[in-house]
């Protein structure tokens, strides 16, 4: 099994799109909901409200962990497949969203807070969950493809190179809850 960089190309293409549409939905945006999202941001911007590490770094962890879980098998239970695709859409949806408000909210200050709190977890996150979705896609891929033609021996060598690829984007996935937990907690 090989990585298909095509995929992982419109994966990323498709984040870069799904970050845009979320700040042009925050630029679009008016009226009460905006002015009340701009107040609340605004509060929270001011006071540092900051959390415990541990029951920051755990409400983090566990729902990349069920991502993860998800995504790793999705290459067996077919209808897990588009989890993984669909939760960094989202997440880059909200990316731009946050990036977007807490520019318009804070000003210039606002680089700031998104340098600090928005961008150094995204930017481990996002592509390691593309290359992660891409893997899933082709290995599902692969596997049909050993099923109908009957190769299990490819099929164990992909399944063994499958899980250490996982294991290795989980590694990294942890890290970057850590440093989430410990900018969230800091700022």
């Amino acid at each position: 099994m090989r990585i298909n960089y095509r995929i992982i190309s419109i994966l990323l293409f498709s984040l870069a799109v799904s970050i845009c549409a979320g700040s042009f939905f925050e630029a679009s945006m008016t009226g009460s909901g905006k002015d009340s999202l701009e107040n609340m941001l605004s509060g929270f911007l001011a006071s540092g409200a900051a959390a415990s590490f541990a029951e920051c770094f755990f409400k983090v962890f566990v729902k990349n962990v069920v991502v993860l879980f998800l995504a790793f098998i999705s290459p067996v239970i077919f209808i897990t497949l588009p989890v993984l695709p669909a939760y960094f859409l989202l997440r880059g949806i909200s990316f731009g969203f946050s990036a977007a408000m807490t520019l318009e909210v804070a000003g210039i200050r606002g680089v700031l807070h998104i340098l600090t709190s928005l961008v150094p977890q995204n930017l481990i996150q996002l592509p390691v969950y593309c290359f992660l979705a891409a893997l899933s896609m082709e290995s599902c891929a692969v596997r049909i493809k050993a099923a109908v033609g009957g190769k299990r021996k490819a099929l164990q060598y992909d399944a063994r190179r499958y899980c250490l690829l996982f294991i290795a984007g989980f590694s990294i996935i942890t890290l970057s809850c850590i440093i989430e937990a410990l900018l969230v907690t800091s700022v």
